[in-house]
């Protein structure tokens, strides 16, 4: 669901725009559990939607009075702090676009890009900073296991690090297949040491 479509007015003074509904879920829960308040958390439905999502975003009743401005989405296999930059300075004519991910600048509203899943993991996207969380879970011996075999495969999957995860969601007790659902299932560590560069982050948003 786009802006248009489904965001109508911004009431909160912090919005977090993320690329879907699974990421709502998780940084809702992570947010709450640091204690950042007063916030909206918004999914555009994908990282090809920023270009367009963020100037319909910026039009919006609310907009103007918001103190925080956060933009998180996957690194991928493009250049997406470039990207994000891009965007809010040419279509949104943001002056203070932070120089690098992981930053929070000054302004109006204060603005911060982080992009997933940060300088200190390996990988391009969430999954691979929940799996880090969860590397010496006792599932993770099957888990990595299933991954050596399917990887071998003829057709292996496309997205290994959401292959690994969604199997490690299948060894849980109560088994769901989202990281949101997780999030709020407390299966992800939010105390582990590999979510601290984007704790660090978010508690600017205080």
């Amino acid at each position: 669901m786009s802006a248009e479509e489904g965001l109508k007015e911004i009431k909160n003074k912090k919005l977090f725009l993320v690329e879907g509904k699974d990421d709502v879920e998780f940084f809702v829960e992570l947010l709450d559990k640091i204690g950042i308040s007063d916030f909206f958390v918004w999914g555009i439905e994908g990282k090809g939607n920023f270009n367009k999502e963020l100037p319909v975003i910026a039009k919006l009743s609310g907009f103007d009075n918001l103190t925080h401005l956060c933009i998180i989405r996957d690194k991928d296999q493009d250049d997406a702090y470039k990207s994000v930059g891009t965007i809010l300075r040419e279509t949104m004519n943001m002056a203070n676009v932070p120089s690098k991910s992981g930053e929070m600048t000054q302004g109006e509203p204060n603005l911060g890009i982080f992009i997933c899943p940060g300088d200190s993991i390996e990988g391009t996207c969430l999954e691979d900073l929940c799996l880090e969380v969860v590397k010496d879970h006792p599932a993770m011996d099957c888990v990595n296991a299933f991954a050596d075999c399917v990887s071998a495969l003829e057709i292996s999957p496309k997205n290994l690090s959401k292959s690994k995860m969604l199997s490690f969601l299948a060894a849980q007790p109560d088994i769901v297949n989202t990281i949101g659902l997780a999030a709020r299932k407390n299966y992800w560590d939010f105390t582990s040491p590999a979510l601290q560069e984007l704790i660090e982050f978010l508690k600017q948003f205080k």
